[in-house]
């Protein structure tokens, strides 16, 4: 069993949830999603939190669902709004490896469909594309590990992962698979 605490991140529509669940089964240790950890807290759907008690309310419930995280093994898929929730991500990132999934924005787009129903945190007037300009700089500031999930079937990117992930068996994956590390210790953009 992996003994260690895996966190992705990356933009709505990526697949974190997908490759989350894939990567904690080939793992051997739980799941977790943040999103769901706060439908359970809030009693209700993403987008009602955000419509009746507002971003800044969302956010502090998503900082307090990251920052609830204890450092056991498991797979952690975070919401694509993480990444604003800078105490949270530095406790994260402090406790477990986080990795980063990339994706072309026309993909993201094509999955995500309505961004308001699906509970996208977005500023007046901002669009996809804004969303992505804003966050880029933040996830690639606290990802260690970055994978290209461009057209590539979500266990092919558990393989790419594996391949990279200190600590994990790599099931015959190729190591030179696109993916960058990053030191912690780095400035972010």
């Amino acid at each position: 069993m992996f003994d260690k605490m895996i966190v992705l991140i990356g933009m709505p529509g990526c697949g974190k949830t997908t490759i989350g669940r894939i990567l904690a089964q080939e793992l051997g240790v739980p799941f977790v999603d943040t999103d769901n950890l706060i439908r359970e807290a809030e009693g209700m759907p993403l987008p009602k939190i955000q419509q009746e008690k507002g971003m800044d309310y969302f956010l502090r419930a998503e900082e307090h669902a990251l920052l609830s995280l204890d450092d056991s093994p498991k797979v952690v898929a975070t919401g694509g709004s993480a990444v604003f929730c800078e105490h949270g991500m530095m406790y994260l990132g402090s406790i477990a490896t986080v990795i980063l999934l990339e994706t072309d924005l026309k993909m993201l787009m094509r999955r995500m469909g309505d961004p308001k129903k699906r509970g996208v945190v977005l500023g007046p007037n901002q669009t996809i594309m804004g969303v992505f300009r804003e966050r880029r700089p933040l996830y690639l500031r606290y990802a260690d590990i970055r994978v290209r999930t461009y057209h590539t079937r979500p266990k092919d990117v558990v393989a790419k992962i594996l391949a990279v992930l200190p600590g994990a068996e790599a099931g015959g994956a190729e190591s030179d698979a696109g993916e960058d590390k990053k030191d912690r210790n780095e400035e972010g953009g």
